[in-house]
Parts: structure tokens; sequence; C-alpha cells
């Protein structure tokens, strides 16, 4: 499988299911800010470009196998008349076309990739391009109203990160929510975040979440990571006026003085989505492909808990469903504060941090240190 987090692809339960007016959709928002490479892959004689009027473009000897296994070619021309020209019409840098035979569809694959820039934005389209690439959001479109679904889709179907369905003019998945970040493409997932900032910081003396990162508050710049990926980001806190500058919803406990268990199930409580990503404030950095992995594997449990090397749980930093709200309050009704005392109570997931050096804690002077300094030699 060849794994490219930095492609979005896009495929078709069947015909005139709108897969290029979708990608151009992407291709418009982010073509903006980044270079983007616009690609069509097909199986010899599944219906590609070729029967519709021509592929727009020249393959260098290069870009094709001797043998004519595959056949690459880039559409220099942006036009209505192809899918590749479309895609160069909305804002694509590039625009390649791979057609190969079903057998040497992955080396086909390979040696368009190989052309490309490594890391660069990709938008693709091609249903079974899934059965060979891995990317970081695959995207599935169905007609309404159309049951039938052609065999190189229903062979994948079941990997889409979203499935859509067409009405003839729009989407009920809208191509906004594919997201294009720090290199890797994602789903905005169907969830909301909560920042917990009710600690009292004894060890370092002061509000963490207000400590100065290149100018703003440590919690501002955690809001910001967040909002990139949720729809919904809230604050729980006692303290509402102090972080009204985040023009941001502030959810006080329930009972004060509890914790953060208390925390987090009075948040839970307001929260728009059943799923919900909480994190501590004094977590500066958060690597979103790991959130975004944590929803991945979060269906048919109540909180999907991070571990790190030495086997510490990290319940700040985790995904909890809203079935743990009941658990939650027992425990803090029967005097409990552990919100491990949660794991013999629901349904848990544990997924290790697999590259930990991203992840940390601001809990002492010491730790801040370390993170302004690191920051300047960034």
């Amino acid at each position: 499988m060849i794994a490219k987090k930095n492609a979005i692809l896009i495929g078709g339960a069947g015909r005139d299911v709108g897969k290029t007016a979708f990608a151009c959709r992407i291709i418009e928002r982010y073509a903006r800010s980044v270079d983007v490479i616009g690609i069509k892959i097909t199986v010899s004689g599944a219906g590609d470009q070729s029967d519709r009027g021509g592929h727009g473009g020249t393959a260098a000897d290069e870009n094709h196998s001797p043998g004519g296994s595959y056949r690459i070619l880039e559409d220099p021309i942006p036009s209505g008349s192809t899918d590749t020209g479309r895609m160069l019409e909305a804002g694509a840098r590039r625009a390649f076309w791979l057609r190969a035979k079903r057998e040497f569809l992955e080396e086909g694959i390979e040696a368009l990739f190989h052309l490309l820039p490594e890391g660069v934005c990709v938008v693709a389209e091609g249903t079974s391009a899934r059965m060979i690439m891995e990317p970081g959001a695959f995207i599935v479109l169905g007609k309404r109203d159309d049951p039938v679904m052609k065999g190189s889709c229903a062979a994948v179907v079941h990997l889409a990160d979203k499935t859509a369905v067409f009405d003839g003019l729009s989407w009920d998945f809208p191509p906004e929510n594919c997201l294009f970040l720090d290199g890797e493409w994602m789903v905005r997932p169907e969830a909301g975040a909560v920042v917990l900032a009710g600690g009292d910081s004894f060890r370092i003396g002061q509000d963490k979440a207000m400590l100065p990162i290149a100018g703003k508050p440590m919690i501002a710049h955690i809001v910001d990571q967040l909002k990139r990926l949720f729809d919904e980001v809230v604050v729980s806190s006692n303290k509402p006026e102090a972080y009204r500058f985040l023009k941001l919803e502030i959810i006080p406990d329930l009972e004060p003085g509890q914790g953060p268990l208390m925390g987090i199930a009075s948040s839970l409580r307001r929260m728009r989505h059943d799923l919900n990503f909480v994190v501590a404030c004094d977590v500066p950095k958060i690597d979103l492909g790991f959130v975004r992995r944590l929803f991945a594997l979060a269906d048919g449990y109540d909180l999907v808990l991070p571990t790190i090397e030495d086997g510490r749980y990290e319940p700040l930093f985790a995904v909890y469903r809203k079935s743990v709200i009941a658990p939650a309050e027992r425990i803090l009704e029967n005097g409990g504060r552990s919100i491990l005392a949660l794991l013999d109570r629901v349904k848990v997931r544990l997924v290790r941090i697999p590259d930990a050096r991203w992840y940390r804690n601001i809990n002492t002077d010491a730790d801040y240190a370390r993170l302004l300094a690191e920051d300047d030699r960034t």
C-alpha cells in the first residue's frame, strides 16, 4: 500500500456524481495558499477522459511504461473540456492523468508520484486507486436515489473517511470540510473540542494558560490550532472573565472545586456533538493528524485514551463520548475525583502516541523555559 497523506482521493459509486466538481471546489480553496497538483487516475477501459474527447495533453517518454502498461499525461491547458483541464481552471498548478491497466496500477501510481515534489498538496480522482494507495482522506460520492454501486467502488467503500450524496447540484457533505493541515489531508470530524482551563497551576506559580508564547497566551495558541479542525471549541473554566478575550463559550463546572473530572462532565453536557476532544490548557503543540486518528478509532468506544512510552495515561488529551457523563457523575457523587476511575466503568480504547516528541505538558518553570528555547531555535 502506497501511503500518501498529502493526497486526498475522491471516488464515485457511479457516473455523474460530481467528482471533478467536488475536486475543483477543494482546489479553488487551497490554490490561493499552496501549490496544488490535480490528478485523475483511471483503469484502462474504465470510462476515462479518452471516452469523452481526448486527454488534452502529451506524455514524455519517461512518463509511460515501454509496454503500454500505464501512461501519464500532463494537461497543459486550462479547459472545461477535460477533467484535468477543469482542475487547472480551478487553480491547480499542474494536472496529470494516469491511465493504467489494473495489474499495473501500483506501478503507474508510484511513477506518477515520483514526478511530484515530496509532500505537495494533491487532489486526486480515482476509485480503484484506493486499492493501491492510502491517502490522507478518501471521499466516496454517490447519487441520490441510485443504490447501484459499481464494483470498483463496492470493493473500497468501507475504507471511505466520508460518503456523500450528490443531488445533481450539490452534496450533503461540503467539500470545505476536507482540510489540508500541516501537510496532511483530513476530514473535519463531527465532533467538538474542550480546553480545560480550571487548574490552580501550583507548581509554576501562575496561570499556565496565560503564559506568553510568541506574544500570545498559551491557551490562545491551543485554541487557534483546534479551530483549524473543529467547528465547536469551548473553554472549561470557572473564571469566565479571564478567558473572555478568546471569544468562545466558557463553560463553568456544575459544582466548582471537584477537579478536571467535573470540568469534563460539565462541558460534555453542553456540547452539540456526541464525540469531543478534551485537552488541557498546558499542551502548547497539538498534532492534529494524531487527534484525527483518535476519532477514527472511536467507533464503539466511550473513551479513546492515549498512552506514552512509560505507560502513562493522558486523560487530558483524549476523546470522550457523552456516554461517560453518567459514570463520571456517579464517581463524583461518591467523592471520587480521578478521571482514571472511568476506566473500569466505560469502554476504553488505548492508543499509544507513536512519537511523543511533540507532546508535552508545561508544569514547571523549567518546562516553560525549554519550550521558549526550542521556539527560539525554530
